[in-house]
């Protein structure tokens, strides 16, 4: 095949020719196949055969047969036809249901505890969806990645991206009884100093916990005895006394429901992160991507 040949619409009808006039050997019954006349078959076949630079056919008045480079293409040819029909059936409109296979990706341990359940839900709603979850903190490219839907908690940086708010994500301080029973006092920020502390390194802010309470606003640099970047390791290490920690309140509200935490310091507040879902412009016109995020939007909103 030259370097001209290039797959255009006038060049799919000369390759249906010749796949046809190629599997029948009957330029007529060939011509009936495709809709058209003998003769534009031929001048079909012949524009092909310019193209590729080579004759397909064999002709003699008594028979057709193919030659040697007209059997390598029937093959690229009866592959052809197999991707056109599988794209003729992804393309057609959907019915009966939503369909397709969504990329989405969330933050590892708020994606777990509060979003895994919940698309769960929504592909038992809807059996024709597939889903691609990735679970990971770090910083998913939509584009790169092929991503329909994102799930991002905290302040949005690319301005490119259409982003609809779901929730807010509160933190706050915790431990458990036992370690406040035998821990120094604690009233103000101040005293986090004679406290042993867990530091989750997601935090903008690192080891500088920051607080307000109504006007007030203090600042404290702890010095941490464990420091990670998983906030489901602090929840672990909180839980069995080592000290005080930060979590989430998608995390840390059934602990501290059960009485296993309990808030450390509750008049003074730590940061809040809003949550959006986030995608790329034009990408909501998928319909199943459109309901996830209504779907996802009215489950996460009130919390």
């Amino acid at each position: 095949m030259n370097e001209s040949f290039e797959l255009t619409p006038t060049r799919v009808r000369e390759l249906r020719a010749f796949a046809a006039s190629a599997r029948l050997l009957n330029f007529s019954q060939a011509a009936r196949e495709v809709g058209c006349t003998p003769s534009v078959l031929s001048r079909r076949i012949a524009s092909l055969e310019a193209a590729v630079g080579a004759r397909l056919f064999l002709r003699t008045t008594r028979r057709v047969a193919l030659t040697a480079r007209g059997e390598q293409l029937l093959v690229h040819c009866d592959r052809l036809d197999a991707v056109l029909g599988e794209l003729a059936e992804e393309l057609q409109p959907q019915q009966g249901g939503l369909q397709g296979r969504l990329r989405i990706h969330l933050p590892r341990n708020y994606g777990i505890q509060r979003i895994a359940a919940l698309l769960a839900r929504f592909m038992v709603a809807h059996p024709a969806v597939r889903i691609d979850a990735t679970y990971d903190d770090a910083y998913a490219d939509l584009v790169a990645s092929r991503v329909d839907l994102a799930v991002r908690a905290g302040r949005l940086v690319d301005s490119q991206l259409v982003a609809r708010r779901v929730g807010t994500m509160r933190r706050y301080l915790c431990a458990t009884p036992a370690y406040l029973e035998h821990a120094p006092p604690l009233r103000d920020p101040a005293d986090l100093k004679a406290h042993r502390c867990l530091a989750f390194s997601g935090l903008r802010t690192g080891t500088l916990w920051q607080f307000t309470r109504q006007r007030q606003r203090r600042s404290v640099r702890i010095e941490p005895v464990l420091q990670t970047n998983d906030s489901k390791a602090i929840r672990d290490a909180v839980l069995a006394g080592v000290g005080i920690g930060v979590q989430g309140d998608y995390m840390g509200d059934p602990l501290i429901t059960s009485g296993e935490l309990v808030e450390v310091l509750p008049d003074w507040q730590l940061s809040q992160s809003p949550v959006h879902l986030v995608w790329l412009p034009g990408a909501d016109r998928v319909p199943a991507v459109r309901t996830l995020i209504d779907f996802l939007a009215r489950e996460l909103g009130g919390r």
